[in-house]
């Protein structure tokens, strides 16, 4: 595979530049950063078991630029850029990401959820990508959106949950980057392009739900009192999202919805157990066995407990304790 097939260079108006980075190909398996949607950087994630892998099309109209991938295990990162005043009069950012099965091309399997973010065309943008997700970018006139200027600077920088409509909207518009669907070329198709672009952008962004400061507040409440059980709670194996939602008197729905944009409350359990572990294994009179230390936090698998142990601190639970215990005595 040569270079020019793998860059993700910005194409030419109506065309669609590809991009296929993975871990299994070792043309690109090198680690370099390479040039992603929204000008981000492409990079693995370190220390992750993931399955790393970014790929993805591009398409680029007069004025607006739509693309759509499926990534894992990477991150995708671009430094804040000059802003170039006035605010807004230039093209600007959409973001979204639907966690499921799957390519974008081909999705399987229910969503588990999804965000919508908006941007100035100068902010830092910031993506990380454990496990498989389909990822959606657009880029297009602030004009063309019909938005007063007041009602985008609201929605500036905040996340939104995505509702099963917008993902819709979004997957319909994926046939747009299928080879030989369409002839973009022309001028008078670029303008169609343009146009349906900027009419998806406003659509996403009218139908975004707005919360009510009540309703942020008692999402700061249920993520307060989440953190409070967990760390209370942990050891117990039988502590589950599921558990915690009944203790709160919510839907697991509403329980993972206050934590939309943030680590999970799954994530949340398995990272107090890790934590209490290393402190276990790191005490002067700590316990003896792996599998006990396992059990003691939570874990009914002395292996999976391992397992993520080595994922979180980056070495297993005897090599941690003995590096870390070495000047105790």
């Amino acid at each position: 595979m040569s270079e020019a097939t793998l860059r993700y260079d910005l194409p030419p108006p109506g065309a669609v530049a590809w991009l296929d980075l993975s871990s299994d190909n070792p043309d690109t398996w090198s680690g370099r950063s390479r040039t992603g949607p929204l000008g981000m950087q492409i990079a693995p994630l370190r220390q992750v078991h993931a399955p790393y892998f970014f790929k993805g099309a591009r398409l680029r109209a007069l004025r607006s630029i739509w693309t759509a991938s499926t990534v894992s295990g990477a991150e995708l990162h671009r430094p804040a850029r000059q802003p170039t005043p006035p605010s807004l009069e230039n093209n600007v950012n959409l973001l979204a990401r639907v966690e499921r099965g799957g390519t974008v091309f081909a999705p399987t399997g229910p969503t588990d959820g999804g965000v919508l973010r908006f941007f100035e065309p100068e902010a830092q943008l910031s993506e990380r990508f454990l496990t498989n997700t389909h990822l959606f970018t657009l880029s297009v006139p602030a004009a063309a959106l019909g938005l007063e200027q007041t009602a985008m600077h609201d929605l500036l920088d905040e996340t939104f949950d995505l509702t099963p409509m917008q993902i819709n909207l979004l997957d319909s518009a994926v046939s747009l980057l299928v080879p030989g669907t369409t002839d973009f070329s022309t001028s008078t198709a670029m303008v169609g392009i343009d146009r349906y672009l900027a009419a998806l952008a406003g659509l996403l962004l009218r139908t975004c739900a707005r919360r009510a400061p009540a309703e942020l507040a008692q999402m700061e409440l249920i993520r307060a009192r989440t953190d409070a059980i967990i760390f209370e709670q942990a050891a117990d194996p039988t502590l589950t999202p599921a558990t915690i939602a009944a203790e709160l008197s919510i839907s697991l729905r509403q329980l993972y919805r206050a934590f939309s944009g943030m680590d999970s409350p799954a994530t949340r359990i398995r990272r107090r157990r890790l934590e209490r572990a290393a402190e276990l294994l790191t005490a002067a009179s700590g316990i003896g066995q792996v599998e006990k230390v396992a059990i003691d936090c939570g874990f009914t698998s002395a292996e999976y407990f391992s397992r993520a142990f080595r994922k979180e601190f980056g070495l297993s639970p005897r090599a941690y304790r003995s590096a870390h215990r070495e000047g105790v005595h």
